[in-house]
């Protein structure tokens, strides 16, 4: 009679009868005897589970999670790419606030039954690129930002350089019809005078001499305040050229036609 085969040599990956030996654990899968380091196990090919420090998991939640680095080192990399994204919105930190109170009353043997780190090294490898993206950004963000708020208010500018345009018909018309040049409101005919005569983010004014000045009104932002002076010079023949380099208003918020030569 052929002698009952041991358990052992029945199932050759049956965990082994005494404690793993110092710097060897047990197979997650076949429960073999393999390196505490190994990842994969050279018996069955299982990759190994490796182990969620609770403290790590913590501090990398509280102070990263609104960019997702809890997420990649849970190996969640899609999650953590969609809070990246959107880490703008504050959605994702309040998500990982939720998160990290949750994690604050689980223990560490079940984060460590539904999870599984994946390294320091990629912890910080993400961290070093989450903060070079945002790096990036301000300074992105610091160069971009003041030079639209400079095109918005030379936009505005132009605009209210605009309305300026029919008190400059009604001087020019006033000099060709008697041959000087107006001192005032007063001394244009009726028909003249601009019916619409301010821009919401300027006022033109006539004053002595046909001399037109612009001023900036609160809507205008920091340009509020601030004036464009344009002075009539006559011309050959009934025409009238205009300088408009007066004023107080900075040179980068008006037209080139309107800059004082260096």
């Amino acid at each position: 009679m052929t002698p009952a085969a041991s358990p052992a040599a029945a199932n050759p990956y049956a965990p082994p009868a005494s404690a793993p030996a110092r710097g060897h654990k047990q197979c997650d899968s076949c429960g073999a005897d393999i390196l505490s380091k190994a990842e994969i196990c050279p018996k069955c090919g299982v990759r190994q589970h490796s182990h969620v420090s609770k403290a790590v998991l913590l501090l990398v939640t509280f102070f990263f999670g609104g960019l997702g680095v809890h997420k990649f080192y849970l190996g969640k990399w899609w999650q953590g790419a969609l809070y990246l994204v959107f880490f703008w919105t504050a959605i994702p930190a309040l998500v990982a606030l939720v998160e990290f109170i949750v994690y604050c009353f689980t223990s560490e043997e079940r984060l460590n039954e539904k999870y599984s780190a994946h390294g320091v090294a990629a912890l910080v490898v993400v961290i070093v690129a989450v903060f070079f993206g945002v790096a990036m950004i301000g300074i992105l963000a610091a160069v971009a930002i003041p030079a639209y708020q400079d095109y918005t208010l030379r936009a505005r500018s132009a605009g209210a350089i605009i309305s300026v345009q029919p008190w400059r018909t009604a001087v020019a018309e006033y000099y060709a019809e008697h041959r000087k040049l107006p001192n005032g409101v007063a001394d244009l005919p009726r028909d003249l005078v601009p019916q619409d005569p301010a821009d919401k983010y300027g006022t033109p004014s006539l004053g002595a001499n046909g001399v037109i000045t612009l001023t900036f009104q609160p809507g205008a932002g920091r340009m509020a305040g601030k004036t464009i002076v344009f002075r009539p010079q006559a011309a050959e023949g009934e025409r009238l050229l205009w300088d408009c380099a007066g004023g107080t208003l900075e040179p980068k918020y008006r037209p080139a036609s309107c800059r004082a030569p260096r």
